[in-house]
């Protein structure tokens, strides 16, 4: 008998549940169909509703995560479940398409044909590994701008950071700069009220709104842009995890000290971050090769119409690794391909350490990281929790390789927003591994204790769902 609970907790158990119960219905029907005839048809119509939305799902490209948990919703709920599939995976016309023609070799390959995008030569870039030092010097070369300002945030807030952020922007319009802002409905709704859009549009910028909360949900809310962007000029490109908003620049954050990194970047490499701020702007852009130089780097994103880069880039990353994986993240929520790298990573030898928040700001993608790490752990991947407060930087290193950008280490960064980010090697890697290290020091090792039987089965039903959260 003490047994049962851990029955209750596995997947076979449940499938051949429904399967007996569906089984015996038909039975049933089957014996006393005149009588039931009305219910017959109903359950007929059901039943027929089910396979259909199970064929489309299965027939459908995408991962094997995500279809699985959309199947437990059709099972469970087999009408409304289909009605709910449909609706939040209506697709629209295709958005934040970039091509960039270039003939490349090994990742840039991958990345110009599943994406579009290539290397390209940069004259000197700037890791800032807080928010308080990424916005000072943001804010400077928007003051200095005089052909254009292109802004993409997933979050633009009121508050302090906004306005002094306004300022810039009015100087740089007054030098003659062109602005442009893009902020995401999701992200920044009920954030940014419509008196700071008509200061920003009365002073003659342009502002859209990403997917805008409307009256009644629809498909596309489940489709976000989580880029941060701030191309200038042309001549210099920002991206990392900051936002616009007080909390990035720990002004008022809620959580403890909010730990977040950024970059800037110098030269032709700039020009493809403008190049994806244009295809969201647009719905599409094209444009040149960029120039390669001395150093180069790879930019490159993701969004629901193009072929996913970034979990693969990951993956192979992760599984070339001879020395190290370190990884910053405020969510850790991953495939099994990626989870299966890291542990077989780990199990050669390498060192995988991944920093998660001790203060986190959702409860529940805190408890699906933790039940990701317990599954890891046998593997030797190591969990440590930043004390100081909530870590939302986002960072991979692997080697003498380093991702940074925009992408959280999830389900949702990797195959449902709208992402950005730029591989460095070399010089960068080492500067970005010492704020790994500094971040390190201030954290402790996640503490993996026996779990009480709700736990686990919270645990449980957050990991079967958590493709779609």
């Amino acid at each position: 008998m003490h047994n049962l609970p851990k029955l209750f907790l596995k997947p076979n158990f449940w499938i051949i549940v429904l399967i007996a119960a569906q089984v015996a219905a038909i039975i049933f029907l089957c014996l006393y169909l005149p009588v039931f005839l009305p219910i017959t048809v109903a359950f007929a119509a059901m039943w027929l509703l089910t396979a259909i939305t199970s064929v489309v799902l299965l027939l459908r490209c995408g991962n094997t995560e995500v279809k699985c948990a959309w199947f437990l919703i059709i099972a469970i709920l087999p009408v409304a479940g289909a009605l709910i599939f449909f609706i939040a995976t209506i697709r629209h016309k295709p958005q934040g398409i970039l091509k960039i023609r270039a003939e490349e070799s090994g990742l840039a390959r991958a990345a110009n044909g599943l994406c579009g995008t290539t290397v390209a030569g940069y004259e000197n870039a700037e890791y800032f590994p807080t928010g308080m030092k990424f916005w000072s010097r943001a804010l400077s070369e928007i003051e200095s701008a005089r052909k254009s300002v292109y802004i993409e945030f997933f979050i633009v807030a009121r508050g302090q950071l906004l306005n002094r952020v306004i300022n810039a922007l009015e100087k740089a319009k007054a030098n003659g700069a062109e602005i442009k802002i893009m902020c995401d409905g999701v992200g920044s709704g009920l954030k940014i009220s419509r008196r700071d859009i008509k200061r920003l549009k009365k002073s003659g910028m342009e502002v859209k709104v990403f997917h805008r909360l409307p009256p009644f949900p629809h498909s596309d809310i489940n489709l976000r842009d989580h880029r941060k962007i701030i191309a200038i000029d042309g001549r210099v490109a920002f991206t990392g995890g900051v936002n616009l908003a007080d909390e990035y620049i720990n002004i008022g954050s809620p959580y403890g000290f909010w730990k977040d990194t950024g970059l800037a970047v110098y030269g032709e490499a700039t020009k493809v971050f403008e190049g994806m701020f244009l295809a969201m702007w647009n719905g599409k852009h094209e444009m040149p090769a960029p120039l390669k130089g001395d150093k180069n780097c790879l930019p490159y994103y993701d969004c629901p119409d193009c072929k996913a880069f970034c979990e693969d880039a990951y993956i192979w990353a992760i599984s070339s690794a001879k020395e190290r994986v370190h990884i910053l993240t405020p969510y850790f929520c991953v495939s099994d391909k990626v989870a299966s790298a890291l542990a077989f990573t780990a199990l050669r030898g390498v060192d995988v350490t991944v920093i998660i928040p001790h203060i986190p700001d959702k409860k529940y993608a805190f408890e699906v990281s933790k039940a990701f790490a317990q599954r890891l752990k046998p593997s030797g991947v190591k969990f440590f929790e930043y004390t100081p407060g909530f870590m939302h930087a986002k960072t991979v290193i692997c080697d003498d390789k380093v991702f940074l950008g925009s992408y959280n280490f999830d389900f949702r960064s990797t195959h449902y927003n709208y992402e950005c980010g730029v591989l460095f090697e070399g010089d960068m890697c080492e500067t970005v591994e010492r704020d790994f290290t500094d971040s390190l020091a201030l954290s402790t090792e996640m503490q993996h204790g026996k779990l009480s039987r709700r736990k686990r089965l919270s645990c449980f039903i957050l990991r079967l769902f958590a493709p779609l959260i």
